[in-house]
């Protein structure tokens, strides 16, 4: 197999408190801002990516074994332990003690792990594995600079 590895496993609890007054528009005097009809939310990528704090973690990754299916090294995954893996889905599992990263493939009743969306060098799930699914990727997160 190619060269890949997870180097660093970080938690999903973030601090959420909010960074702004929500009650800066009631703060006025006088004649209302004609901006406050369009006063939009800021952004927040840890609420848009975390749905459950408690059960996602934050993996970052080294190698280039999975850019097949578009994970390059020094990617960030988001992985959501509390959703069950299915075909299709990006896990992140332990397989004879070592955590990976690898796309799920069912073909007929078999499963495999697999670097690429094919099954070109992938692993058949049998009872002789030690295998258990960590959790599913749900996010990657990738620099382009």
């Amino acid at each position: 197999m190619e060269d890949f590895s997870i180097t660093d496993i970080y938690s999903g609890n973030v601090d959420r408190t909010p960074k702004q007054d929500a009650n800066r528009f009631r703060k006025e005097t006088g004649f209302p801002s004609p901006a406050r009809d369009h006063f939009e939310k800021p952004l927040s990528l840890d609420e848009y990516i975390i749905k459950r704090p408690a059960a996602t973690f934050f993996v970052r990754v080294k190698g280039d074994g999975l850019n097949k299916i578009g994970i390059f090294s020094d990617d960030i995954l988001v992985v959501d332990r509390s959703i069950s893996a299915s075909p299709g889905h990006v896990i992140v599992a332990i397989l004879e003690g070592e955590m990976v990263a690898r796309n799920l493939v069912k073909q007929g009743k078999d499963i495999y792990l697999s670097q690429k969306k094919s099954l070109d060098g992938a692993t058949k799930i049998t009872d002789m594995l030690d295998f258990e699914v960590w959790g599913v990727v749900s996010h990657a997160i990738h620099k382009y600079i």
